[in-house]
């Protein structure tokens, strides 16, 4: 079974060379991972009552979804497709036939975001067809360190890899760290679209307590991100979002680490701190607010008391 499995990269290597595309991103050596030890994978069965969809969005430019719960874009070009994030394994396996049956193209590039394994499950499926994973340089040690039962990235870049994929362009920019300190922002120029997984949201509050959270690279993409001329952001989850709702997320999370470090410094205990925080009336209309504020709060408490010196 592991001859097999071998067999099986070294020949998804050969193809990875003779696919169409190219890009200015950084070989890693495979081979010393063949071996790798993983975890079982929880996505292997199939899931026939996950709902998969793949919707156009503009032009060769799609998105596609897991549950209407994880999201990422699916460029199709006439050498091939690109897909981000594929999710799952067993939808995966899905997403890739019906690019195959509706387009009559197969995958070449799978792009990581980042290398938190519920966004990057599946990965597997589309290196063995051939496709080059690309991923942050950052995300292939966790990636081989936590046994993740995905493929390990082909490609890695450290600050910016531009792709060519039939008559597109695709740009990968690293930031600062933000959500993990692997997290690579997908820009589409010709669709103004930006794939922002984890990071950026639509009138949403953010995921938990913050988990793989870095409090100045979040504030320093979102600002990145107003800089660029876009109209589509999508989030990693559910619906898309708007540059300017960025602008008011990287609002929002200014306010929260400012009163979170204001009451600290005043000496207030963290069961009195939750219940300090003021919340504008704007957030408490977002997504999440009645099961995700008091954890934010937690998460950035946990942020200012490691980053925070006084007297001791």
């Amino acid at each position: 079974m592991r001859r097999k499995y071998i067999l099986t990269v070294a020949l998804a290597l050969l193809i990875n060379s003779l696919a169409y595309g190219k890009d200015d991103g950084e070989l890693v050596d495979s081979k010393k991972y063949i071996h790798r030890e993983i975890l079982p994978d929880p996505g292997s069965k199939s899931c026939p009552e996950i709902p998969v969809t793949l919707t156009q969005v503009s032009g060769n430019l799609y998105r596609h979804t897991k549950g209407g719960a994880y999201s990422g874009f699916v460029l199709i070009t006439k050498d091939g497709a690109l897909v981000i994030d594929p999710a799952q394994t067993c939808t995966a396996i899905r997403l890739r036939d019906e690019i195959k049956s509706r387009f009559h193209t197969s995958v070449k590039y799978v792009v990581y975001t980042h290398a938190h394994f519920d966004h990057i499950g599946g990965g597997q499926v589309f290196q063995k067809d051939g496709a080059t994973i690309v991923a942050h340089r950052n995300a292939v040690e966790p990636i081989v360190g936590e046994k993740l039962p995905t493929a390990v990235p082909d490609r890695t870049f450290e600050k910016d890899m531009k792709i060519e994929l039939g008559d597109e362009i695709v740009e990968l920019h690293y930031v600062a760290p933000s959500h993990s300190n692997s997290l690579a922002l997908v820009y589409f120029p010709k669709y103004k679209a930006l794939q922002c997984t984890d990071v950026c949201g639509a009138d949403s509050l953010p995921f938990n307590e913050l988990p793989d959270f870095y409090y100045e690279g979040w504030i320093e993409t979102l600002k990145w991100i107003q800089t660029l001329d876009v109209e589509v952001v999508d989030t990693g989850h559910r619906s898309p979002g708007t540059k300017a709702q960025q602008r008011a997320l990287m609002e929002y999370m200014q306010d929260l680490h400012e009163q979170v470090l204001s009451l600290v410094r005043k000496g207030e205990p963290w069961d009195q701190i939750y219940r300090d925080i003021k919340f504008k009336d704007e957030y408490k209309k977002w997504s999440g607010y009645d099961n995700m504020r008091i954890l934010n709060v937690l998460g950035m408490y946990r942020w200012v008391n490691s980053h925070r010196r006084g007297v001791w």
